[in-house]
């Protein structure tokens, strides 16, 4: 692969993550050596190139892959648009376009491939809830995987709690505990982690998993850690929805006042971020805790 596709894949995606040169030279070379590899100056050996792809949280062979798909900017962009679809429960829509580029030579191998096969498992179960065609494609983008045997990358890890997240909606909660569990395992296994969003995400899911099998002490717990990770990262990201899981765990150990003061913190961090859905759905249901006074 010629050097410049290294580079210039290396700087698209550290200017992507927000990530200086010196914090991705940082522990493995030099500023000056990153500069000079992005600007084509310098070819990265093996082991660096391993090393720069663990920093930016992509297996080596992304680099590789990625010769073959020099329109990065197009190919994140409809992961863009596809997730937003689904965020908005717009499955038909999303899966319509899975189908579109799965036909688009982009998206044939690779991570790009395995992010589409991993949608339209999603989309699948809202949209038809046909369980047997969601499972079988997320076991399918899982067996995508570049990384070692016992070793999955972030997105392979959200893929897995993505599997967690559709045995809590089939109300099989030992199974969707048992694999938050896993994920939680395996990245505390990953050398560099992108942010701390997808632990809090994990921790948030098991806690309402614990909750919906009445194990309100693990669900306590489990919302604890999430809560005392965002407070040390100074972040809000799913803050009022730990807040609110513990308080609602706290109610059902009757622990009423302790309830009432998470809820209360729900409310203020709901209203802050001006989330208005959840702040009121906060505010009927610390409504009827009152009421159990």
């Amino acid at each position: 692969m010629e050097s410049f596709r290294i580079g210039h894949t290396i700087k698209d995606l550290r200017r992507f993550y927000k990530i200086s040169q010196q914090e991705l030279a940082e522990g493995i070379c030099t500023q000056a050596m990153i500069s000079r590899i992005e600007t084509d100056d310098l070819y990265p050996s093996a082991p660096l190139l391993y090393q720069i792809a663990e920093k930016l949280g992509v297996d080596i062979n992304y680099f590789f892959n990625i010769s073959e798909t020099p329109r990065l900017d197009y190919a994140q962009e409809v992961c863009e648009q596809i997730r937003a679809l689904v965020r908005k429960t717009k499955y038909r829509e999303a899966l319509e376009m899975i189908d579109l580029e799965k036909q688009n030579p982009l998206f044939r191998k690779g991570q790009f491939y395995q992010f589409l096969v991993w949608q339209e498992a999603i989309c699948n179960f809202y949209h038809t809830r046909d369980e047997l065609r969601c499972f079988t494609l997320l076991d399918e983008a899982l067996s995508l995987k570049a990384t070692a045997k016992n070793h999955l990358s972030e997105d392979e890890i959200e893929i897995l709690t993505s599997k967690a997240n559709i045995y809590c909606e089939l109300e099989q909660y030992e199974k969707a505990i048992a694999i938050y569990k896993e994920g939680l395992t395996l990245l505390k296994m990953i050398p560099y982690i992108r942010s701390t969003k997808l632990e809090v995400r994990i921790l948030y899911n098991m806690s309402r998993a614990y909750h919906l099998n009445n194990q309100y002490a693990r669900s306590i717990e489990t919302a604890t850690k999430g809560i005392s990770i965002c407070l040390r990262e100074e972040s809000m990201y799913l803050l009022g929805e730990l807040y609110y899981q513990k308080g609602e765990s706290l109610f059902y150990q009757q622990n009423v006042d302790q309830a009432l003061v998470c809820m209360d913190y729900s409310l203020w961090i709901f209203e802050r971020m001006k989330n208005e859905g959840f702040y009121q759905y906060v505010k009927k249901e610390r409504e009827e805790i009152s009421k159990a006074m």
